[in-house]
C-alpha cells in the first residue's frame, strides 16, 4: 500500500470517528428528554456505542503504527470495526427516533 493510500485511509477513519463523536454528543443531550425504562435502555445502548467508539480509536492507533508487513491485516480489522460501529449507530437511531 502506498503512503498516500495509507494516509487517506487514516484521515478518512479519523474524520468518521470525529463525526461520530459529534453525533454521539447530540444523542447524549437527547437522553435528558427520557425517563424511566426508556432512559435506562437509551443509556445502555449509548454506553455500548461508546465502547465500540473506543475500539474504533484503538484500531485507528493500530493502523497509524502498523508496520508494512502487518498493514493489510490491521487495516482490514479497522475497516471491520468501522463498519460495525456504523451499523450499531444506525441501529441505535432506528430504535430511538
Amino acid at each position: 500500500m502506498t503512503d498516500n493510500a495509507r494516509k487517506d485511509f487514516i484521515s478518512n477513519m479519523k474524520e468518521q470517528l470525529d463525526e461520530l463523536d459529534a453525533r454521539m454528543d447530540d444523542l447524549d443531550k437527547k437522553r435528558e428528554e427520557l425517563s424511566g425504562d426508556a432512559r435506562k435502555e437509551y443509556d445502555k445502548r449509548l454506553h455500548e456505542l461508546a465502547e465500540l467508539r473506543r475500539d474504533g480509536e484503538k484500531r485507528l492507533k493500530d493502523v497509524q503504527t502498523a508496520g508494512e508487513e502487518k498493514w493489510q491485516q490491521v487495516k482490514d480489522e479497522a475497516e471491520h470495526t468501522r463498519k460495525a460501529l456504523n451499523n450499531s449507530f444506525n441501529y441505535f437511531l432506528s430504535h430511538f427516533k
